[in-house]
């Protein structure tokens, strides 16, 4: 089930961290600003696919990012599952080597 209200808590949440007004996301997901202020308030009840994708995309995120698990939605750890994603196979796993052994000094 599509959570409209966690993922208009994580579009404000992103546009804030982006430091983008609502104006500036409404234009360059070529939305309005009614309609994302609607989806940050949780107010919406449904939306196109097309129309979140192009929020999604202005926001330096992908589609997928809406429905990972509540708590993997944090900006940050966002960036860094994209930043992983777009390394080679090899790549990925020395980077999430080297990860792991800092957070766990």
């Amino acid at each position: 089930m599509l959570d409209l209200v966690e993922i208009g808590k994580l579009i404000r949440q992103r546009r804030k961290t982006l430091n983008m007004t609502i104006e500036e996301l409404a234009e360059q997901s070529k939305s309005s600003t009614s309609l994302i202020s609607l989806i940050e308030r949780g107010r919406l009840d449904n939306i196109k696919i097309q129309k979140l994708n192009d929020i999604a995309v202005a926001l330096n995120l992908t589609i997928e990012d809406f429905f990972l698990l509540p708590d993997l939605q944090d900006p940050a750890v966002l960036d860094l599952i994209n930043y992983l994603t777009d390394l080679e196979p090899a790549q990925r796993h020395e980077v999430a080597e080297l990860l792991l052994r800092l957070v766990t000094l």
